[in-house]
């Protein structure tokens, strides 16, 4: 046990046992005759204070680091980028957040038939885990990917979690059903904006991969040209033996 907590046990026992002391001072008198309710009433007080006291030092669960270990690998991998330690540290930080709010919001989307058939038409999770998987391999980008990672994600998230409590109300206005409507509206478009925010950051690789297929192309044409053609001093050569 800590120092702390050793502490705190020993205020809620002196607490106690103050509170039985002060009790039993009133309930003796009263057995002879007396009137000591006050002492009664000041006992009963400090007992109770043990118990709140004892309530509110309860320890709570800590969360644990959403940040999983990082290996030698991956560590020496973040260095041949040129990553310092610290930028190492924010980068897994953030990555983390976000992979816990996809998580999250791949949870909310089973809750809700309407969340569901948005995901199935654009992707929502698809999409978010796709982006995930192309910042982490591109850590050194992380910067492309700032409107993903703290607007449209979050806003994302927390339009979904709006839309199943509001779904969920017993009762449902006019009002209510035209808020839930603009919602779907409002999650299908970020859903879109986030295909965007894909498209945006991987279009390095898709022009490299342009360039690359225009390469390999030449090159097929230009051998299958010099396979087909025939040399002009072998043609002449022919046409003297004839």
């Amino acid at each position: 046990m800590s120092r702390k907590d050793h502490f705190g046990s020993g205020t809620r026992g002196i607490l106690m046992l103050l509170g039985v002391f002060i009790m039993l001072g009133g309930v003796v008198p009263m057995c002879a005759g007396g009137r000591h309710n006050t002492l009664l009433g000041i006992g009963a007080v400090f007992i109770i204070m043990a118990f709140l006291f004892r309530k509110k030092r309860k320890p709570t669960n800590v969360s644990p680091n959403p940040t999983p270990p990082l290996s030698k690998k991956m560590q020496a991998h973040y260095h041949e980028l040129g990553m310092q330690d610290e930028d190492i540290a924010f980068f897994r930080a953030q990555m983390a957040e976000a992979k816990e709010k996809i998580d999250h919001l791949q949870a909310s989307i089973e809750k809700s038939p309407k969340l569901k058939a948005v995901d199935l038409n654009y992707g929502m999770v698809r999409v978010s885990q796709a982006m995930f998987q192309a910042i982490v391999d591109d850590p050194m980008n992380l910067s492309s990917a700032g409107d993903f990672l703290y607007r449209h994600l979050p806003n994302l998230v927390n339009l979904t979690d709006k839309y199943i409590e509001i779904s969920h109300h017993e009762v449902k206005t006019k009002d209510t059903w035209t808020v839930l409507a603009k919602s779907i509206e409002v999650i299908t478009q970020l859903s879109q904006t986030i295909q965007d925010d894909y498209t945006a950051f991987v279009h390095s690789d898709i022009t490299d991969m342009d360039a690359e297929i225009q390469t390999a192309t030449k090159n097929i044409h230009d051998h299958d040209q010099s396979d087909g053609a025939v040399p002009h001093e072998s043609a002449e050569g022919k046409d003297q033996t004839k």
